[in-house]
């Protein structure tokens, strides 16, 4: 899809180009001007849509890294309450509940580590006491509350991202009926006719062009034999 939507803007951009090589043939007439402005518009906002597009994923990529270091220090932090539970003189329904989990969401992950946090955090002086380190459960607050934060970096970053392919969408819809109506113009003034038709025509068109050499072959039709040709082959006929 993005590659598409490169090719397109390609094409608007060589459109735009003879456009402006051909200005004077364009700009005759008030009306005819106003298009030609109005696709170079539309081709320099398409360009600023889409770097504002690789900024966005550059955001979630780096969401998606902050959101992977934030869930190994929790999975990290949980093992070692959980770890260090297992020595704790309390109440034995509470640390046989508290298991580490297997593989599960970042969500669940974040709803597992905040239970076992509420759990934890009234007894922390009796989990020091056998060895659980005295800041770790902060540290454990502070990954539940960086993964919630990069998880909602990633949500933002992926509607920032949407919201700017429609926008690009949009304008390079607007630019594909501003160029139709340039070749009307082209179309329609003798001064343009053929060569700025053709080049417009040429430049509007989207996706790469073949090359000479990458045409397909023509197959080439069987070999007939000429009528009154004799065979090669010796004949059964004939005694031997």
């Amino acid at each position: 899809m993005r590659k598409q939507v490169r090719r397109r803007h390609d094409a608007h951009i060589r459109a735009s180009s003879v456009c402006a090589e051909h200005a004077d043939i364009f700009d005759a007439a008030p009306g005819g001007k106003k298009v030609r402005t109005t696709l170079s518009n539309n081709v320099a906002s398409v360009t600023r849509l889409l770097r504002t597009q690789e900024a966005t994923v550059n955001d979630r990529r780096e969401a998606t890294e902050r959101s992977r270091q934030a869930r190994e220090r929790l999975r990290e932090a949980a093992k070692a309450v959980v770890s260090i539970g297992k020595f704790v003189h309390l109440d034995l329904a509470l640390m046989d509940t508290m298991q580490l989990p297997g593989p599960i969401t970042d969500d669940e992950m974040i709803a597992y580590a905040g239970a076992l946090y509420d759990r934890v955090a009234p007894h922390a002086d009796a989990f020091v006491a056998e060895g659980l380190p005295p800041d770790l459960l902060k540290n454990l607050a502070d990954a539940i509350q960086s993964l919630e934060t990069a998880r909602e970096q990633q949500a933002l970053a992926r509607q920032r991202f949407a919201g700017t392919s429609e926008s690009i969408r949009d304008v390079q819809d607007k630019s594909d009926s501003t160029i139709t109506a340039l070749e009307a113009i082209a179309l329609n003034t003798p001064a343009a006719k053929p060569e700025v038709l053709k080049k417009l025509r040429m430049a509007k068109r989207v996706g790469p062009r073949l090359k000479p050499d990458d045409k397909a072959p023509v197959a080439a039709p069987p070999s007939a034999v000429p009528p009154g040709t004799p065979s090669s082959t010796p004949s059964n006929d004939k005694a031997a």
